[in-house]
């Protein structure tokens, strides 16, 4: 049975309370569609989209696998861990950045948007994975770094996590914040929820996964827990993790997003995006607000570490956003700030 909660997405910061389908890392297809953006559409335009080389997919629960748009990019099919295709019509009817997004051509109003940037390396769409309706978050391969050197993962990072912890009754979903760092080696250890931290919360070493060329397995106490995909170098970084540890009591899987630890200061644009409720949405950020259907939030840069912003909602819940250098906007929270075991919210999305 899927559990009804009271879902704080960014809708919530602008007053505006969001009843969705939580639990268990993904949405079910159930929740309610885009407020203020149509999916009226006609469905009579193919979707266009021109990047015809092999993707590498991310689920929101960790499981990874590969995509590959066909027919003009009116058809997106997965395969390796992930499977099915979907047909794309064109949102034509939508105001800008959807108007660059597709939807399924099923016609359900509840699909969540498909979208590839034009000139970047990463897209967003959905998947299903053992039944249930996920958000996914695309990466062209050509862009990705070889992992022949673990040396290129070096550097401290800003991160976010979202997890999926099967080891509790029911199971929880959890989000957190993050200050990640690597060596020149690919050991690497990170502070949970604090800019700094002694010991470290926890700790572990990168090496090349066996079989491939560009990704990476995050190991810590001799067990694989995840896999990572490197895109660009120095300041233009970003890090994707699939996560799948089966350390602990349960099974934990999820997806981290990490950019290099900078000062916030995003580029002003908007963003197409997917979130843990299949809930689809269009944000506008600046370096100080975030704005969504017409409504405004000021937002607070550097906080709680560098390189986050942060919202207060009327409940004392707090939300953080991550801003990428390749156009990757990030945001997230625990209900009522309960990091042990939420419920967590995140959504993902590109500047098309």
């Amino acid at each position: 049975m899927i559990k009804k909660i009271q879902r704080l997405s960014v809708f919530a910061i602008f007053g505006l309370s969001l009843t969705a389908c939580g639990g268990g890392g993904g949405g079910d297809g159930s929740s309610s569609a885009s407020q203020g953006n149509s999916q009226n559409n006609s469905q009579s335009t193919l979707c266009a989209i021109a990047n015809t080389h092999a993707l590498t997919a991310v689920a929101l629960n960790g499981t990874a696998g590969s995509a590959q748009f066909s027919g003009s990019g009116s058809v997106l099919t997965y395969s390796g861990a992930l499977s099915g295709s979907l047909s794309l019509v064109k949102d034509s009817s939508a105001a800008a950045p959807f108007n660059a997004a597709c939807l399924d051509a099923s016609g359900s109003a509840t699909s969540m948007r498909t979208a590839m940037q034009s000139s970047g390396p990463f897209g967003v769409s959905h998947t299903s994975v053992s039944g249930v309706d996920q958000a996914a978050f695309l990466i062209d391969s050509t862009a990705l770094v070889s992992n022949s050197s673990v040396s290129v993962l070096q550097g401290t990072y800003t991160m976010l996590r979202y997890q999926n912890d099967t080891g509790t009754t029911p199971a929880q979903t959890r989000m957190s914040y993050v200050t990640f760092t690597i060596d020149s080696v690919g050991n690497w250890s990170m502070c949970k929820n604090a800019p700094t931290c002694s010991p470290a919360t926890a700790s572990g070493n990168f090496v090349a996964t066996s079989g491939s060329s560009n990704s990476f397995d995050l190991a810590s106490a001799g067990l694989v827990r995840a896999k990572a995909f490197l895109v660009g170098s120095g300041a233009n970084t970003t890090l994707v993790v699939a996560e799948h540890d089966t350390g602990g009591v349960g099974v934990v899987t999820g997806i981290w997003f990490a950019v290099p630890q900078t000062t916030w200061n995003p580029a002003a644009t908007s963003f197409v995006t997917n979130s843990s409720d299949a809930i689809e949405q269009a944000l506008s950020l600046t370096a100080s607000s975030i704005s969504a259907n017409g409504q405004s939030h000021a937002i607070t840069g550097n906080s709680p570490v560098t390189g986050l912003a942060s919202t207060t909602l009327s409940d004392g819940t707090v939300t953080y956003f991550l801003s990428g250098p390749a156009g990757l906007l990030v945001d997230g929270h625990n209900t009522a700030n309960n990091f042990a075991n939420g419920p967590a919210y995140l959504q993902f999305g590109i500047a098309p």
